[in-house]
C-alpha cells in the first residue's frame, strides 16, 4: 500500500475514532426520483438516489472534525466517502486562516460546493460535472481575514476523479474514492467577494484556476479557470446563478457555461429556469445544450421536492432525448 493511501486511511481512522468518543452532530438526507425518458421508446425508471449521512464533531474550540458516508443511486460500486480536519485561527493574531486536510469538496466553483440537497434542479450543469473535481483528496489553505474577500489555495494527489474519455457527457466514476493511484497532481486558487447591496440583496462573485495533470488519462498538462456570480434580490426570494468555465487538457479545449433562475413565489413553491451549455472540444462538432423547466419546493427543513422537464439538444445525438424527472427528497 503506498504511503499516500496509508496516511489517508489513518486520517480518516482518527476522524471516526474522535468523533466516535465525542459530542457529535449527526445529519444527513436520502433522495427517490422517478424519471420519463421521451427516446424512440418511453421509459420510465424508478431510481433510487443518494443515502448521505454526515457525522461533525469538535474536538476543540478550533478544531473541527468530519466524516462524511454515502450511497449512490444504492450502488456499493458509488460509495461516497469525505472525511477531513479543519483548523481554525491556527496563528495566533492571524484571524480568518483556515486549513483543512483530508477528502473533501474545496472552494472553486459555486455549483460544485453546493450540496446536491440545496440544489434546485435534480441535475448538476455538465460543465460543472465535466470540468469540475468532485471530492478530491489533498491539503486548503483559506483565509477570509479582509472584509467580504475569500481566498483559497489547494495541493490535491490521488486519482480521485475519473472522465469517460471521447464522449459527450464526461460522467465521474464514484468509485474514485477508493483509488489512489498518485497520477494526479493539482494546483489551485480561488477568490471570492460578497457584496451586500442592502437587506435582502446580496451578491457573490468568484474566480478560480486550476494547473495539474492526470497520468491516468495520459495528460501531462491540464489547466481549468472558471468565473461565477450567485445573487439574491428582493428579500432573498429572486435567486440568479451563473458559472463559465473553460480549459486544456493537453492541446483540446473545452468550455461551457449554465445560467439559472428561480423565484420564490411562496415558501412551498419555486419556479425554476436553467439553460446548461457544454462543449467537450471546441474544435470539433458535439456541443450539448439543456434547457431545465422546473418546480422546487421546500416544505421546512425536511422535506423537499424537486420536479423538471430537461430539453436536450445534442449536435452528435440526432435523436429525442428529453427527460421528465421528479425527486423527493427527505432530510434529517
Amino acid at each position: 500500500m503506498k504511503p499516500s493511501k496509508v496516511m489517508c486511511n489513518l486520517l480518516a481512522l482518527l476522524i471516526a475514532s474522535a468523533i466516535s468518543i465525542s459530542q457529535t452532530k449527526i445529519n444527513g438526507f436520502f433522495q427517490y426520483s422517478y424519471l420519463v425518458e421521451f427516446k424512440n421508446v418511453r421509459k420510465e425508471t424508478f431510481i433510487p438516489g443518494t443515502i448521505n449521512l454526515r457525522f461533525s464533531s469538535s474536538l476543540a474550540k478550533q478544531i473541527r472534525l468530519e466524516l462524511q458516508v454515502g450511497l449512490k443511486e444504492m450502488d456499493f460500486n458509488k460509495f461516497l466517502k469525505d472525511y477531513f480536519i479543519e483548523i481554525f485561527d491556527p496563528i495566533p493574531g492571524l484571524k480568518g486562516l483556515e486549513i483543512k486536510a483530508g477528502q473533501f469538496k474545496y472552494y472553486w466553483s459555486i455549483e460544485r460546493k453546493e450540496s446536491s440537497s440545496d440544489r434546485r434542479t435534480v441535475y448538476r450543469s455538465q460543465v460543472v460535472s465535466a470540468l469540475v473535481a468532485d471530492r478530491d483528496r489533498g491539503v486548503e489553505v483559506s483565509y477570509t481575514g479582509l472584509e467580504n474577500f475569500r481566498f483559497a489555495l489547494g495541493v490535491w494527489n490521488g486519482e480521485v476523479v475519473y472522465k469517460n474519455a471521447g464522449t459527450v457527457f464526461e460522467t465521474i466514476d464514484y468509485t474514485r474514492n477508493m483509488d489512489d493511484s498518485d497520477t494526479k497532481k493539482d494546483l489551485t486558487a480561488f477568490a471570492s467577494y460578497d457584496l451586500k447591496i442592502s437587506s435582502g440583496n446580496e451578491l457573490t462573485i468568484n474566480a478560480g484556476y486550476l494547473n495539474g495533470s492526470n497520468g491516468r488519462m495520459g495528460i501531462a498538462k491540464k489547466i481549468r479557470y472558471g468565473f461565477g456570480f450567485d445573487g439574491h434580490f428582493v428579500n432573498k426570494n429572486l435567486h440568479f446563478r451563473g458559472e463559465f468555465i473553460g480549459g486544456k487538457d493537453d492541446n483540446i479545449k473545452k468550455l461551457g457555461y449554465y445560467l439559472q433562475l428561480s423565484y420564490k413565489i411562496f415558501d412551498y413553491f419555486e419556479p425554476v429556469l436553467k439553460y446548461d451549455l457544454w462543449d467537450s472540444n471546441i474544435n470539433l462538432a458535439g456541443e450539448s445544450k439543456w434547457l431545465t423547466f422546473g418546480v422546487y419546493s421546500k416544505v421546512m427543513e425536511y422535506l423537499v421536492f424537486r420536479f423538471n422537464y430537461v430539453r436536450k439538444i445534442e449536435e452528435v445525438v440526432d435523436i429525442k432525448n428529453d427527460e421528465i424527472v421528479f425527486m423527493i427528497q427527505v432530510k434529517f
